[in-house]
């Protein structure tokens, strides 16, 4: 029997790196990120999806089966003790580096967002110029050219009730769509803009127009005012306070919900129980407040791009709880786990409107859907190795996995809206595409290959810090004059060989490196990994 899967090891560096290529894709199209180039890709949203639908449940059902051979070989003690050195400790470090650099460099890639001159003098509230600008024909209809939106998506965006009132003026439909069916009163309602609400429903607004999962302006209010703090310097707005927020969805409640039957004109069960799941994890009784400092315990972003180091170790405690009370999975029974996590999958996209893959969750406190949706997948990876070992087939079909989790990508992105089927499809997706790499990747690297192992030790430290490289080299070449595809490879050129360097340089044979990966001995003639 071999002692180790490198084929498995080589797949969960793979998952980690792909990350840094998502990341680095967040500049080309409309995605809430700080650094917004002048080059739009319709292609790489595509990516962007099809990578989130599995990436981190492929990690977490790897980082599943990985736990269970560390405890099966050398036992409890010494799988804490070697999660706490290789998960906690990393995270704690991080939490005060890294993430407190990611932070400053956002503030600085949001402070030099340069929109449109027509966008930035709505955003700048210069009303004498918008209705310059919007007095010719069709000029209030007309979109951006990088996010899409009109005049008066901008303007309510914005807030100011004037511009907002000059935009109709010029002609802007008060009751406009975007691509998910959002109105100006959805979005007013999401960043509590009362004043410019208010301007909206005197104008012919409807307050109970429907968006494409069959939210109301009204519902938007149950979103988490936190997230639409974060958001708004995200696409150049003048960050808001949450309390701002807060105050104006509660001015903008009883104007919203006059109309006739306005609180039974919810969507359907599914984003009615989304809706209500949403509220609880809003709910103000989980702020912490200090004078003008305010925490949300489960919405206030504390850990960024490393939130899954924080889940890992929510899942080794109940992995560790589990072991200590003989409640391991035998494995014999974990094919269920695929369709229990359709349940938490059932109240994902807390959003405006529909969404693809699993929500985010950077807080203190994990949102438990999510907590439970990589759960099923990591436990799935503990009763697979209890039941089938190092030797595990997992995946062996996977040339009928691959070409079917294509499909169901595709279904998944047509009926993304539907929350029924995305309720079945996103998990289908996740689970057929992780067990199709699995095999894959078996099937790739039967073999130990040094290269490969030294990729897959690196693998932990370029996902760690790339962040605040990925934005540099986003910042450094967004006004070039170059295909966004190019530019996208261009980044992933610039980052990863700098990424590698640091880690063989300055990393692999010091202390850190002994943290994240164990001792590893520098022996120059065989370049063999000690």
């Amino acid at each position: 029997m071999t002692q180790r899967r490198t084929d498995l090891d080589a797949l969960r560096s793979f998952a980690m790196l792909l990350g840094v290529a998502l990341h680095a894709s967040l500049s080309f199209f409309a995605f809430p990120w700080p650094v917004h180039d002048t080059r739009h890709s319709d292609l790489l949203p595509l990516f962007l999806v099809a990578v989130h639908g599995f990436r981190m449940p492929l990690f977490f059902l790897l980082s599943g089966y990985f736990t269970m051979l560390v405890y099966r070989r050398r036992g409890l003690k010494s799988l804490l003790e070697q999660r706490f050195a290789r998960i906690v400790l990393p995270l704690v470090i991080a939490v005060a580096t890294i993430v407190p650099l990611d932070t400053a460099l956002k503030r600085f890639a949001q402070r030099t967002i340069r929109p449109e001159p027509a966008i930035w003098e709505i955003l700048s509230g210069d009303e004498a110029a918008v209705r310059r600008r919007l007095a010719t024909a069709g000029a209030a209809e007309r979109k951006d050219a990088f996010y899409g939106r009109t005049p008066l998506a901008w303007a309510t965006l914005h807030g100011d009730p004037a511009i907002v009132a000059a935009v109709l003026d010029a002609g802007g439909d008060v009751n406009e769509r975007d691509g998910s069916g959002n109105t100006p009163l959805h979005v007013v309602a999401f960043f509590g803009r009362d004043a410019a609400g208010r301007v909206l429903l005197e104008r012919g607004a409807d307050p109970l127009s429907e968006n494409v999962v069959g939210r109301l302006p009204a519902e938007v209010l149950a979103l988490s005012a936190d997230v639409a703090a974060e958001f708004a310097p995200l696409v150049g707005l003048a960050p808001p306070g949450v309390d701002d927020i807060l105050e104006g969805r509660e001015r903008l409640r009883t104007v919203l919900s006059a109309g006739p039957n306005a609180e039974g004109t919810e969507g359907g069960l599914l984003d009615q129980l989304t809706l209500a799941w949403s509220r609880i994890l809003s709910s103000e009784r989980l702020r912490l407040r200090v004078g003008s400092w305010s925490l949300h315990l489960v919405q206030t972003n504390v850990f960024d791009h490393l939130w899954f180091l924080w889940f890992l170790c929510w899942l080794v405690a109940f992995f560790a709880l589990l072991a200590a009370t003989s409640l391991l999975p035998s494995g014999r029974q974990r094919w269920w786990l695929m369709a229990v996590s359709c349940l938490p999958q059932a109240v994902m996209g807390m959003s405006l409107a529909g969404s693809y893959g699993p929500d985010t969750s950077l807080g203190v406190l994990p949102k438990p859907h999510v907590l439970g949706f990589y759960a099923c997948f990591y436990f799935f990876g503990v009763a697979t190795f209890a039941a089938e070992g190092l030797d595990t087939r997992l995946g062996r079909h996977w040339k009928l996995l691959l070409p079917a989790a294509a499909v169901l990508l595709v279904a998944g992105i047509v009926t993304m809206n539907d929350r029924l089927l995305a309720t079945l499809l996103q998990p289908a997706y996740a689970w057929t595409m992780s067990l199709g790499l699995i095999g894959l990747f078996c099937r790739l690297f039967p073999h130990p290959r040094p290269a490969v192992a030294w990729l897959a030790d690196a693998s932990y430290w370029m996902y760690l810090v790339h962040v605040p490289l990925v934005m540099v080299a986003q910042l450094l070449i967004r006004q070039w004059p170059l295909p966004a595809g190019v530019k996208f490879l261009l980044i992933l050129g610039l980052v990863t060989p700098l990424l590698l360097a640091s880690y063989r340089w300055c990393v692999r044979y010091t202390p850190i490196g002994s943290l994240l990966n164990g001792p590893r001995e520098f022996h120059p003639a065989s370049g063999a990994r000690q």
